[in-house]
């Protein structure tokens, strides 16, 4: 019976912990912190551990998006740009990496002779023509996917 109370208490504390939390600045200039912002008040959402960003208030109470939790500039800055081109050349080096890594496979199940995989408690299976043929037809279509996407 107590485990049963100790849970119906977790569920319900949970959801009050992941309650949204706004951050914005008063009339004194002093930054404060709540779960309801003032009305004709910009509030920023405070990203929390566990959460995702959502919406902002603003002064016309209407939701705005806050991609990550601080306020878009008008006119991009330097810093944007190169955070932005460092982030290109990461995603390229992933991509590239996955590439390769299909591209192997798909070389490994073209060349290979006897082929098999992994069974149950780790002893080889060997897999069957029609097996292979279909693996083949999987690694091809996800070089294709990955090597040639635009995105």
């Amino acid at each position: 019976m107590k485990r049963l109370l100790v849970c119906a208490a977790l569920i319900a504390w949970s959801s009050l912990a992941s309650a949204v939390v706004y951050k914005w600045t008063d009339a004194q200039g002093k930054l404060q912190y709540g779960d309801r912002p003032p009305d004709g008040v910009h509030a920023e959402v405070v990203e929390l551990l566990g959460t995702h960003p959502s919406t902002a208030r603003n002064a016309s109470s209407t939701p705005a998006p806050a991609s990550s939790g601080r306020p878009v500039a008008a006119n991009p800055t330097p810093k944007d740009a190169e955070d932005k081109k460092a982030v290109d050349q990461d995603v390229a080096q992933v991509k590239d990496k996955q590439c390769t890594e299909a591209q192997d496979r798909y070389k490994k199940l073209i060349e290979g002779r006897r082929l098999y995989k992994a069974g149950p408690d780790g002893e080889r299976q060997f897999m069957t023509s029609e097996e292979i043929d279909t693996e083949r037809l999987n690694a091809k279509r996800d070089v294709d996917q990955i090597c040639n996407s635009t995105t």
